[in-house]
């Protein structure tokens, strides 16, 4: 009893971990302001993310339940494993028994022919307060083996079959669906199709997800500047390096690809690739940025050696943002966005 306790006890540490950053706090506030708004006002009494997901435990639980589940997707949404489509009709669905059963059963049959896993699916259905629908399908994975200590602190083996999850969010306004799921787009346009044809009752074809793309020459301008908000608490923006590519051929060059010391200022910069690109005859209007590097400093907490993130993007849609811890990939792509990167 006292080891379940003490299991259980983490797991709701973990939960509250998971609603303690800027994003996940926004899920659970939304889900405070649609479950219980007379709540509100209290919840926003409490200073920390912690504190304030704490609280929702205690005082808000249905809030809190379902803003951790969510909370996980949307940490996946701009990772490896999302793509997204929105060729779909804009409607709205009023999800019935039938339909759940139907697209269980396609998930379901997709796996268990593609992969001999999955024998079994239940889906879990999510709607949101801002009109998009969360379907989280859960499978059985392939059995395993494993070790684990037992009530008496013994490492036992187990055998299990795990679960894993695949999450569907329709969003009607737009007309879009977003897959987050392993496997990469091969599985996602097999996964598109059954909730097409499950949820919505059309047939979909092979089309290619949308992907984000950036564009970088009016970093070239030299009224340009890496602008950042106060509460991202960045110290100082740098750009490392920088791709040009000519426009028209120059003999024997493919680009001009500059690094950059790290106490260059942006005026430094902005003479140093005037002066490279006049070395061959070219200025700025006759190149194009094909890649940057940039490096975000934040600043100190007091405590521990200021945080460092560089992330590169190359164009027309290549960013290793995905890749970088929460914490500091949320400032990076809300950056990009200020900066007209993204587009």
């Amino acid at each position: 009893m006292a080891k379940a306790f003490e299991l259980r006890k983490q797991l709701i540490l973990q939960d509250v971990n998971e609603l303690a950053d800027e994003r996940s706090h926004k899920v659970l506030t939304e889900d405070l302001e649609w479950r219980c708004p007379d709540k509100l006002e209290t919840f926003g009494e409490w200073k920390s993310f912690i504190d304030k997901a704490l609280w929702a435990y205690l005082e808000a639980r249905q809030a809190f339940d379902e803003a951790a589940i969510v909370a996980r997707a949307e940490a996946l949404r701009s990772g490896h494993f999302a793509n997204r489509w929105n060729d779909l009709p804009k409607k709205k669905i009023k999800l019935t028994d039938k339909m759940k059963e139907a697209l269980q059963e396609e998930v379901r049959s997709y796996y268990w022919h593609k992969e001999l896993r999955g024998e079994v699916c239940r889906v879990h259905h999510y709607p949101r307060a801002n009109g998009a629908e969360f379907f989280f399908a859960y499978l059985p994975d392939w059995p395993d083996n494993r070790l684990v200590f037992d009530a008496d602190g013994n490492l036992t083996p187990r055998e299990e079959s795990y679960t894993f999850t695949n999450v569907f969010i329709y969003l009607p306004s737009e007309g879009a669906i977003e897959i987050i799921a392993k496997g990469g787009k091969k599985v996602h346009l097999s996964l598109r199709k059954a909730f097409c044809k499950a949820v919505l009752g059309i047939e979909v074809d092979d089309d290619e997800p949308v992907r984000a793309t950036y564009q970088l020459d009016h970093l070239l301008d030299p009224k340009f500047a890496f602008r950042t908000q106060p509460e991202d608490r960045i110290a100082a923006v740098r750009l490392q390096r920088i791709r040009l590519v000519p426009k028209s051929g120059v003999s024997a060059i493919e680009y001009l690809e500059p690094k950059f010391l790290e106490n260059a200022s942006h005026a430094d910069v902005m003479t140093a690739i005037n002066r490279l690109l006049g070395a061959y005859n070219l200025n700025r209007s006759q190149v194009t940025v094909g890649q940057v590097g940039i490096q975000l400093q934040f600043l100190s907490d007091g405590q521990r050696k200021p945080k460092t993130m560089t992330f590169n993007v190359s164009c027309p849609n290549t960013c290793d943002l995905k890749s970088k811890p929460d914490d500091v990939r949320v400032v990076g792509e809300r950056c990009i966005q200020s900066w007209e990167i993204l587009q």
